[in-house]
């Protein structure tokens, strides 16, 4: 092979690579069912099923009860190229409606909290909490400090409590709303 070769000025290894436009055998065990015959079977399943938009992983479980064995990203392959996996979720039932503002009749009805960090020149990263009155955008209270913890977001709710209510007693704000970032 090598005065082959050398005559005809190619290297050996362009000699023994296989010719242009064949494809490598698949490597390992032949498969106990066709690419055709998986997806008859799993055609099949998606048909018996109660349940809309299944998973490939749902459907490569009851294909293994059934005693089909195939590896689940072979039952994905075949599924996505055939259209068969479920569609994206999406929220389900009908949504919460809402009349498009938060502005209130009265003062004292509902406030506003929420809380941010700011650079400062002389005292670096700080936190800034504030309590706003949602019918006439009254701040109520604010605090300012270093460490933005859940003690000091309750800071400028108690300032305003103190103000408008005359205290911080069990029932001084009885009545009032506030709203914050995880919900009223």
């Amino acid at each position: 092979m090598q005065r082959v070769c050398a005559a005809w000025g190619c290297a050996r290894s362009t000699f023994y690579a296989a010719p242009p436009g064949s494809e490598p055998a698949r490597r390992g065990p032949l498969p106990a069912f066709t690419d055709e015959e998986l997806y008859a079977l799993i055609e099949d399943d998606l048909a018996c099923s109660p349940f809309t938009g299944e998973g490939h992983r749902m459907v490569w479980a009851r294909l293994r009860i059934g005693g089909v064995r195939t590896s689940r990203r072979r039952v994905l392959r075949l599924m996505r190229e055939h259209g068969l996996l479920s569609p994206r979720r999406v929220r389900q039932g009908k949504g919460i409606s809402h009349e498009g503002t938060i502005t209130t009749d009265a003062p004292d009805v509902m406030w506003g909290t929420d809380g941010t960090r700011v650079q400062t020149a002389e005292e670096g990263m700080c936190w800034i909490f504030t309590a706003v009155d949602h019918y006439g955008c009254e701040v109520v209270g604010s605090h300012v400090c270093k460490r933005g913890d859940r003690f000091a977001a309750l800071q400028p709710v108690a300032q305003g409590l103190a103000r408008h209510f005359g205290g911080v007693t069990a029932d001084a704000g009885r009545g009032l709303s506030l709203r914050m970032d995880n919900g009223t």
